[in-house]
């Protein structure tokens, strides 16, 4: 259902921002719903969809309505197609189709015939993502499993770490904890002096309070008078330095993309393998992995299928056309051909049948002959060739399965592998399980087991296990081997953390519903929440969950007409409802020490082209796109004459500086104390200019009216 939205009851005609969107497969279909949830009244969103062929399920049911009957049913590659979805007044193109060759195509044609519109597209291919970014221009690409590789990752750790990601080669964490009894950095504290310099609360949630539903707040949900006790959780965000491990991870991930060839092929299998599905699952889909596995196995069956071809009509010929010749003696000489006995065959006929021979039988048994011949040698070609890497193989070193608190990943496709991968940069003990045995290669420096899921857990130490991580992409088959790996685990008396990988949101949360300890998760729902952001014109470098709320980290560079331009960092983050972890000035260059960039103050105000990212939910960057602000408390400052006059001025600096209140103006009031002030503040920040203000000044800040619902 669509989110419910503030409205802007003044505003008599609305803006309209009109988006395409090709392909409504899982992604697209939460990409349209993601992008529905920036409207308001004021602001409407119209949405155009190309699609093949009409969807045959909606996992969303509401989304045909929010299309508003503009699902085009055709090639989004085709210029006319693109002209009819309005692709000359559109804002952005969502190109999210499962093919990157489609992808790639129709950004060059939307390109074409829309040289602003903004392309947002789908694809893994790094480097062309590079080269076309430079030559289209207000162009990114996303990879829908690469973006919360990450969060999968951190789930299998099973860990207090929720988010992990870099700005500017500095490594950040979110941490999501338990206050132990005298935490010198958060036991006894009130919350408005946990916001430190190289971390920042973001969460917080007393041990003696019931969960409280979601609200439109994300983040400061709380008093900032709140004072943390032991038992309390929180979470926060914290800068732990410089590393370039991250760089060297996505450069090993793009080694394993997949040639164009290999793609086509993998596309038809793919496409028999859902096939299969919905009837005789087990046997056959292990079956066509084991084909798709090795090029050689194909060749092989194409060899056999062939010769049995040439055998029947070798006995088909010899049958119809030699007298006397029985059935079963055609079907001997014909296997005999395939054998190389051209002269058994035609030796053993008598003179006379011979002579009766036609030349041209002669000539269609002897290539017959020949051609098997010629397969039979690359057949034994290829048994050598098997040997000879089999011994290989045997050189190679074995790492061995972990014996306890390792992870068991299942499932080596893309998103397994990325999240394999990061597993190892925390250097945490791994063991795959992959029914694809091309894959097994890939990854040399873990152990891989190739064979079915289900019969190879117990191979992997199950019951000493920390996580169990089921990455296929089957969701049904998913949850089968992920309920069986909990079971294992009771039948021992421990608790095992649970990954499912899911493609249906629906489903993720009834599952929660079930079974809460377990985390499934949809990476397309996480990812679509990114290529929405991304078609507003944001910058996604990263995605993390946090109180089953999706969080974008997000790069702005502060243009002339942003709605965050002259606005103090405390009005963005209050009244926006997000967190600023970042910021740079456009004179300034970075340097060694990132961390003067990181938790700035919110008292700087921003100016065109600065440089800032934040921490946000969908709904913070919906605001922002339409500059629209919680509402402000009304507040009078009541302040009094120090016996220091010469504090005035410090009073009237911090006066300007917090509350964003005139400079003159400010000085003004300090020289006619006692006085006071009306002042639109928002919590945080009125708390904040209270405790400095008293430093100097004797003043009280008072509410004029109640405090709004937040």
């Amino acid at each position: 259902m669509l989110p419910s939205s503030p409205l802007d009851p003044f505003t008599e005609t609305p803006d309209v921002d009109h988006f395409i969107v090709c392909g409504l497969g899982s992604l697209g279909q939460y990409c349209v719903f993601n992008l529905m949830r920036f409207t308001l009244k004021s602001f409407e969103i119209h949405i155009t969809a190309i699609e093949k062929v009409n969807p045959s399920e909606w996992e969303i049911p509401e989304l045909p309505d929010f299309l508003k009957g503009s699902l085009l049913i055709g090639d989004c590659r085709d210029d006319q197609m693109l002209l009819k979805a309005g692709i000359q007044t559109c804002r952005a193109v969502l190109l999210v189709t499962s093919s990157d060759t489609v992808n790639v195509e129709a950004a060059i044609a939307a390109r074409r015939l829309n040289p602003e519109v903004r392309l947002v597209v789908r694809s893994s291919r790094q480097n062309l993502n590079q080269l076309l970014r430079q030559q289209l221009g207000n162009f990114v690409a996303l990879e829908p499993t690469g973006l919360p590789a990450t969060a999968f990752a951190l789930a299998g750790l099973g860990t207090e770490i929720l988010g992990y990601f870099s700005i500017a080669d500095c490594q950040l964490q979110v941490v999501k904890q338990q206050i132990q009894p005298k935490d010198y950095r958060f036991d006894g504290f009130p919350t408005s002096l946990l916001h430190k310099r190289n971390y920042r609360l973001l969460s917080y949630h007393a041990a003696d309070q019931p969960a409280t539903p979601l609200t439109e707040h994300t983040f400061y949900h709380w008093h900032p008078d709140t004072v943390t006790h032991a038992g309390d959780t929180i979470a926060y965000i914290e800068a732990l330095g410089q590393t370039p491990t991250r760089l060297q991870i996505n450069r090993v991930s793009r080694s394993y993309e997949p040639s164009p060839q290999t793609q086509r092929s993998q596309s038809i299998w793919r496409k028999l393998h859902s096939v299969l599905q919905t009837g005789i699952r087990a046997k056959s889909i292990e079956l066509v992995q084991w084909i798709q596995a090795q090029r050689n196995y194909k060749t092989v069956g194409i060899g056999l299928l062939a010769a049995f071809c040439l055998w029947m009509l070798a006995t088909v010929l010899l049958k119809t056309n030699v007298e006397g010749m029985t059935w079963t003696k055609a079907i001997s000489n014909g296997a005999i051909l395939l054998l190389g006995g051209y002269g058994d065959v035609f030796g053993g006929i008598e003179a006379g049948e011979a002579d009766d021979i036609p030349a041209w039988i002669n000539f269609v048994c002897l290539s017959i002959t020949i051609t098997s011949f010629l397969f039979i040698l690359g057949v034994f070609g290829f048994i050598a060739e098997s040997l000879l890497s089999s011994q290989f193989d045997f050189l190679r070193k074995r790492f061995p399965i972990p014996k306890r608190n390792h992870v068991v990943i299942i499932g080596l496709g893309q998103l397994g592998r990325q999240v394999t991968l990061l597993l190892r940069q925390f250097k945490q003990p791994v063991v795959a399980i992959t029914e694809q045995q091309g894959l097994s290669k890939l990854l040399t420096d873990i152990p891989v087991i190739v064979g079915e899921p289900i019969a190879e857990l117990q191979k992997v130490n199950l019951a000493s296990a920390k996580s169990v991580m089921v990455l296929t992409d089957d969701q049904m088959f998913n949850l089968e081997v992920a309920l069986i790996a909990r079971d294992a685990a009771k039948q021992n008396n421990r608790e095992i953390n649970l990954v499912i990988r899911t493609f249906n949101q629906r489903f993720s949360e009834n599952l929660h519903q079930i079974f809460p300890d377990a985390k499934a998760m949809a990476a397309y729902a996480l990812s679509a929440e990114a290529f929405a952001g991304a078609a507003f014109g944001e910058n996604i470098l990263s995605l993390f969950r946090l109180n089953d709320r999706t969080i974008l980290v997000t790069e702005y560079t502060i243009s002339e007409h942003d709605t965050l331009v002259g606005k103090l960092l405390s009005e963005i983050a209050y009244g926006y409802g997000v967190v600023p972890i970042f910021h740079q000035k456009p004179n300034q260059i970075l340097s060694a020490d990132i961390t003067e960039f990181l938790m700035p103050s919110d008292d700087i105000r921003l100016t065109v082209g600065d440089r800032l990212v934040i921490l946000a939910s969908l709904n913070g960057l919906r605001r922002i796109e339409h500059g629209e602000q919680f509402a402000r408390q009304h507040w009078r400052l009541e302040a009094q004459k120090p016996l220091n006059t010469s504090y005035l001025l410090d009073a009237s600096s911090i006066l300007h500086r917090i509350s964003g209140y005139n400079l003159d103006a400010s000085r003004a009031f300090m020289n006619a104390l006692p006085n006071s002030l009306e002042l639109r503040l928002y919590n945080h920040q009125a708390h904040r200019l209270i405790q400095e203000l008293s430093r100097y000044i004797p003043a009280v800040l008072l509410p004029v009216e109640p405090a709004l619902p937040q």
